[in-house]
């Protein structure tokens, strides 16, 4: 339409597409919190009072951020590879059949982790040079709040204008559980549990190389090689 900005009133993944399909227009997108847990909107101070979000969109002024892509497909926050999306989708499963609530999460996520996720073969190759990686799942972060959620370090990378790209060790299933309970209680460690690198763009070669790709909590199916990578400034966006 002739709208300088369109608002979101959505989820993240949601807000996603949107994202996406005015990337590069000059419109501008406004975020309108209609869910409890935003962290796209805390990481710009939106609040999450519906009224006081769309005084933003209104009278707010535009910002340019960053945001990530993944073989042609938008992220504003989070993409994952592997276990981790597949436990998403196990989770939506059980949500569809015993309700939302967080044990049912719980449940689900631990059920996934100690069922689920082959051990990837990975080589990465970023500016920084090549390495090679057998683990479960990557995570890779555009977001800090994502990070600060869960204590881990990489800020200094999002800030750097690049992507933090996490690669956890191959733990067996066992393993990968309890990695799970210390990500959820906070206590994940650089060394100890994954090794992160930073990077503007970053190609993964992968075996098996159809795998499952989350997006901010939407999960597809894709063929690798992923090409991630950061488009700095490329979205506008109302903020306070």
């Amino acid at each position: 339409s002739d709208a300088d900005i369109t608002g979101a009133a959505c989820g993240a993944g949601s807000i996603d597409a949107m994202a996406a399909a005015l990337t590069g227009t000059g419109k501008i997108l406004g975020v309108l919190t209609v869910v409890t847990v935003n962290l796209f909107a805390k990481r710009l101070n939106i609040q999450l009072e519906l009224a006081a979000a769309v005084k933003t969109v209104v009278n707010g002024h535009t910002a340019k951020i960053n945001d990530g892509e993944v073989n042609d497909r938008t992220f504003l926050s989070r993409s994952s590879v592997g276990l981790y999306p597949l436990a998403l989708r196990h989770r939506e499963k059980m949500f569809r059949r015993f309700g939302r609530s967080r044990l049912i999460a719980l449940i689900s996520g631990a059920t996934a982790l100690m069922r689920w996720g082959n051990v990837m073969t990975i080589r990465l190759a970023t500016a920084g040079g090549e390495r090679f990686f057998r683990t479960r799942f990557v995570f890779v972060c555009n977001n800090p709040e994502e990070l600060d959620y869960f204590r881990l370090r990489g800020r200094e990378c999002i800030d750097g204008h690049s992507l933090a790209i996490y690669l956890p060790k191959p733990l067996g299933p066992t393993g990968i559980l309890r990695l799970g309970f210390r990500m959820l209680r906070r206590k994940a460690e650089e060394t100890h549990d994954f090794e992160m690198v930073c990077a503007r763009e970053a190609r993964l070669e992968i075996e098996p190389s159809l795998v499952p790709v989350s997006l901010d909590g939407e999960v597809e199916m894709m063929r690798a090689p992923l090409q991630y990578r950061l488009r700095v400034g490329a979205l506008r966006v109302r903020v306070p």
